[in-house]
Formats: structure tokens, C-alpha cells, sequence
């Protein structure tokens, strides 16, 4: 979705004061994205996550980070029930190997593959579960991207961060 586009929707549903409130938002973002009209959390967690003036509504630039979160978490909730194949909503080590063989990635050693997993699995369940897959999707662009590998507390708070989206 372009900025305009963003834009276009804000205007379409926005009550002529400038900013959206979180009904306004539902309407939006359900008429735009109806995939999420089952899914208020994912839409509450958005609205939460954007509202940086913390005064209960969103404006354009606000809104634009919604739309951004709302996509983001759209493709990795597919990623997450494509390997999730026995519909558990949670990824076993096995799974998570079949991942890597879907992609054509060498997943022939194993330890180096168990190494991954157990480091995703931050509560050493022995399942990934979505919480911690979307805090890995969302940490590792941030390094390939920058080309720095964060801290290890500015990696505690970045994951407590997207925790607390995720949660709230």
C-alpha cells in the first residue's frame, strides 16, 4: 500500500478532526485488510504500538506505522502457520527443519539447525511459539539492515519491546 493510498484510506475514515480513533481505525483497517476482522488483538496491538502522542488517537503518521505493523505481522503469521503443519500453533524442531528444506536451504547439519531453534525458543520450551518467531523476524532485518549485531541489552530491550506489542 503506497503513502497515498495509506493516505486516502486515513481521509476515508477519519470524522473531518485530523485523527482516528480506535473505532475509526477498526472500520479501516477491517475494510482494507479483512483477514484482520477476526483478529482485534493484532489490530489493538497496532493502534497501542503507534500511538507515540499517547492521547488515545492516531494521526497520518501514526496511522502509516499501523498499516506497517498490521503487514508485517499479516506475512509473519503466514510464515508461522505454513510451518506449523500439524496446526498446534506452535513450531516443533522437526518443523522448523521442513522450513529450512522448503526453502532450499542446506539443512544437513543438524547441530548447527538445533543451535537456530534453541536460540529462537527463548523459553526453552522445545517449541517456537509465535511470540518468539516474531520476535526473531522482527530483530534479524534490524541487523541486516544496519550490519550491527545489537547488544545484548539493547537485544533484551528490543525483544521486551516487541514482547510487549505482541502481548498488550
Amino acid at each position: 500500500m503506497s503513502k497515498e493510498e495509506i493516505k486516502q484510506l486515513f481521509k476515508q475514515f477519519d470524522n473531518g478532526n485530523g485523527r482516528l480513533s480506535l473505532a475509526e481505525i477498526d472500520r479501516a483497517i477491517i475494510n482494507f485488510y479483512p483477514q484482520f476482522g477476526t483478529n482485534k488483538k493484532a489490530i489493538l496491538r497496532a493502534y497501542k504500538a503507534a500511538d507515540t502522542s499517547d492521547n488515545g488517537f492516531v494521526e497520518l503518521k501514526e496511522f502509516e506505522k499501523i498499516v506497517q505493523l498490521l503487514k508485517q505481522y499479516d506475512e509473519i503469521s503466514k510464515i508461522f502457520e505454513e510451518l506449523d503443519t500439524n496446526d498446534d500453533h506452535r513450531i516443533g524442531f522437526n518443523e522448523f527443519k521442513k522450513g529450512f528444506q522448503l526453502l532450499g536451504e542446506d539443512d544437513s547439519d543438524e547441530n548447527s539447525l538445533k543451535q537456530e531453534f534453541d536460540a529462537i525458543d527463548s523459553n526453552d520450551g522445545g517449541y517456537i511459539l509465535f511470540d518468539e518467531f516474531i520476535v526473531n523476524f522482527l530483530i534479524i532485518p534490524h541487523i541486516v539492515m544496519t550490519g550491527t549485531v545489537p547488544s545484548s541489552g539493547d537485544l533484551t530491550e528490543a525483544k521486551s519491546l516487541v514482547i510487549s506489542f505482541i502481548r498488550s
